[in-house]
């Protein structure tokens, strides 16, 4: 009798409205394939308003400082990957487009999904908040507005909540977050870190029992 493959999974919380979640999907993914584990995917909504000052007239000079500093940053580590990332001018509500991140996933659609919505956004092309924005998006992605629609209006809320109260629980408190086996690894300059971490962690079993 063969014995059931142990697989390994990395839980991956990013936020959509985070530079730096955007900056680590290619790297996680190049990962995932060069250590043959599997990466789950789940929104995170970061409190960016007590993380950077609140909103943009509320901030203190330091907070603006800071803020400038985060996407000169992100604009260096940007062209490294061929990718446009441009500052926000406000800080979006991302309620929405992560209840819509979530059915994507549950339909196998995630990246079709999550891919263009994200390289527009960094453009500042796209409304994260805009129902109809999000709607174009997820039919492009071959998803049906109408089963959308009726999910949002029926599981959304609860799902999307569901997901927030396992991270908090896990203790996830930022993004990108990469869960393995209970170890968190916060931001993408941890990647190299979990790297390390999953070479030298069991391989899943290949002989039978």
């Amino acid at each position: 009798m063969r014995s059931q493959p142990r697989t390994k999974t990395v839980d991956v919380f990013i936020d959509l409205r985070s530079p730096y979640s955007y900056l680590a999907i290619q790297p996680a993914r190049e990962l995932a394939q060069r250590r043959g584990v599997t990466l789950d995917w789940w929104p995170f909504i970061t409190d960016f308003q007590s993380a950077y000052g609140g909103e943009v007239e509320q901030r203190s000079p330091r907070d603006v400082a800071k803020l400038k500093y985060l996407y000169m940053d992100c604009r260096r580590l940007a062209k490294a990957q061929g990718l446009t990332i441009r500052a926000t001018t406000k800080l979006w509500d991302a309620t929405l487009a992560s209840q819509a991140m979530l059915f994507a996933k549950s339909h196998d659609r995630l990246w079709e999904f999550c891919d263009p919505l994200l390289a527009a956004f960094w453009r500042r092309e796209f409304d994260l908040a805009s129902d109809d924005a999000l709607g174009k998006v997820l039919a492009a992605a071959g998803l049906d507005t109408r089963e959308w629609q009726a999910w949002r209006n029926s599981q959304a809320q609860s799902e999307l909540a569901s997901v927030l109260a396992r991270a908090e629980q896990i203790g996830v408190f930022g993004a990108p977050t990469f869960v393995w086996q209970g170890e968190l690894f916060w931001g993408g300059d941890r990647l190299p870190l979990l790297d390390s971490t999953l070479g030298q962690a069991p391989q899943p079993d290949s002989n039978p029992a």
